[in-house]
């Protein structure tokens, strides 16, 4: 079958990933439905903050629970484990009544979610050849966007019902993604590295010949599967302690700090907070889940584009580090003007604006730069980090350290979500959270330019020299393409401008 079944699995195991965006998108618009809030009790910005940050409570508590799962069970049974927890916290959310049991059901999700945020681009990684693995893993954070797109616009077209279907149609809906993929993924292949792993290794033959179009792939990709998963299970371990033992602490520290960097860019400020933000500037309630929709589309079109044409030629790190100056530089813009054009207080409102003066192209310039955020993630840490981290652990530890690396994700994820109302309704903070983001995103910039290996066209078997001994990465013609940072500070005392563009010259080449 080769490619097509390839990216085919890909794309449906995907749908966890729907989930994961359509969740996260979704509660951003209706925290501002007048029928939720009054359903609610008209929950404060410390109550907003919980309900977002329960979701990711639950997403952390899943996320760490997902590598036991996934190497006792397998990585397909682990998806329909997320997928049923999913349904039962939607259903819970769309029958409430209060904000209890609505954030009862938000953490149940979070739960699900944790574990297809977890598994599902694990699962893309071990069933796709090196040539096409970040476009197969990229689908998981293309249909992240594609279900915060969804999330959105059903949110805006239910906004006009004046009952409280306005909310739990919203709500509801994302049960039937879960439901799907739960029965769907019984007619998905197993991953034949956890099959190998597992000691079936003529299932794990037949998965092969269905995932690789010619003989010699299969007979190759085979082999060099048997041989790793061997090697590896003569000294397997399940004990969370090696993820800290010398020769996979570093390949931990990349994974887990991709992770983190993905969410110091502050792109969940707009995923979650988006229509809040665009109402405190003096849009209306229809106006911002309108503005909220529309800034949905242009992540996905980002991400498709990068997935298809950058990612597997370009490479990762490169993104990584020029997607955080050019996201710290946008977040600077904002907090400036939204500094100096904020909207208008709650005493203004009150008294009809009397004293406001609105400068409505400084808002919507704000508006465009959230816009170029949300485009510079989706070429860059949207589908990077999620790559990145399923590329660079060995078979003994790929489930243990994906799943740290995706907790490391929702802990700060949960931090975030808690905070960002909080800071942005505090008059004395305000505007000037988004300049703390921005000196966040020039660190991560720092920090993935000189330590971060280029990981692009390797076998996940190859990493293991590159990552584990230290062999310099190398092109096709054996090239050393890794630049050393250490190495050309020794060969010079001392510095010139001339050598600062040589170091960006040459690490650009690579």
């Amino acid at each position: 079958m080769g490619l097509i079944y390839n990216i085919s699995c890909a794309a449906f195991a995907a749908l966890g990933s729907f989930l994961f965006g359509y969740d996260s998108g979704i509660i951003g618009g209706v925290l501002i439905q007048k029928h939720f809030l009054d359903a609610h009790g008209n929950p404060n910005s410390a109550l907003k903050g919980a309900i977002v940050a329960l979701f990711n409570v639950g997403c952390f508590f899943g996320a760490c629970i997902a590598a036991t799962l996934a190497t006792k069970f397998g990585r397909k049974r682990t998806i329909q484990v997320g997928c049923f927890f999913a349904t039962v916290g939607g259903a819970i959310q769309t029958a409430s009544v209060n904000a209890g049991m609505f954030i009862a059901g938000r953490f149940i999700i979070g739960f699900g979610i944790g574990l297809l945020s977890m598994i599902v681009p694990l699962y893309q990684a071990e069933i796709a050849p090196p040539a096409i693995r970040g476009f197969a893993v990229g689908l998981a954070q293309q249909f992240v966007g594609f279900g915060v797109l969804v999330s959105t616009w059903v949110v805006y077209g239910a906004n006009n019902i004046d009952s409280d279907a306005q909310w739990q149609i919203p709500i509801g809906i994302q049960v039937a993604p879960a439901v799907i993929l739960f029965f769907g993924t019984f007619f998905l292949p197993y991953s034949p590295r956890w099959l190998v792993s597992v000691g079936r290794k003529e299932e794990a033959r037949k998965v092969v010949e269905k995932l690789y179009s010619s003989t010699e792939e299969q007979e190759m990709t085979y082999r060099q599967i048997c041989e790793e998963v061997d090697r590896e299970l003569k000294v397997v371990s399940t004990n969370p302690k090696d993820l800290i033992k010398p020769q996979y602490i570093k390949r931990v520290i990349l994974a887990c700090g991709g992770q983190i960097g993905a969410q110091f860019t502050g792109i969940n400020i707009a995923n979650y907070y988006g229509a809040t933000i665009y109402k405190a500037l003096g849009f209306d309630t229809t106006t911002s889940l309108l503005v909220n929709a529309i800034y949905s589309i242009v992540g996905p079109v980002a991400n498709i584009i990068t997935i298809t044409f950058i990612v597997d030629r370009v490479g990762r790190v490169r993104l990584m580090w020029l997607g955080s100056i050019a996201i710290g530089t946008l977040l600077m813009l904002i907090g400036a003007v939204y500094k100096r054009f904020p909207g208008p207080t709650e005493e203004q409102l009150a008294n009809d604006l009397i004293g406001y003066t609105e400068n409505r192209s400084a808002h919507l310039a704000i508006i465009c730069f959230f816009f170029l955020v949300s485009v510079v993630f989706s070429l860059s840490w949207g589908p990077v980090a999620w790559i990145y981290q399923s590329e660079i652990f060995p078979l003994k530890i790929r489930t243990m350290g994906a799943s740290a690396a995706t907790a490391s994700n929702w802990l700060f994820n949960t931090w975030i979500s808690q905070v960002s109302p909080i800071a942005l309704d505090n008059p004395s903070v305000g505007p000037n959270f988004f300049f703390m983001f921005m000196a966040l995103n020039y660190f991560v910039a720092g920090y993935t330019f000189l330590f971060y290996p280029e990981t692009k066209g390797k076998t996940l078997e190859d990493l293991g020299g590159v990552l584990d001994e230290g062999i310099p990465m190398e092109k096709n013609d054996g090239a050393q393409s890794q630049f050393s940072l250490v190495s050309f500070l020794a060969q010079h005392d001392r510095f010139l401008f001339s050598d600062y563009i040589s170091i960006f010259v040459i690490y650009w080449q690579q």
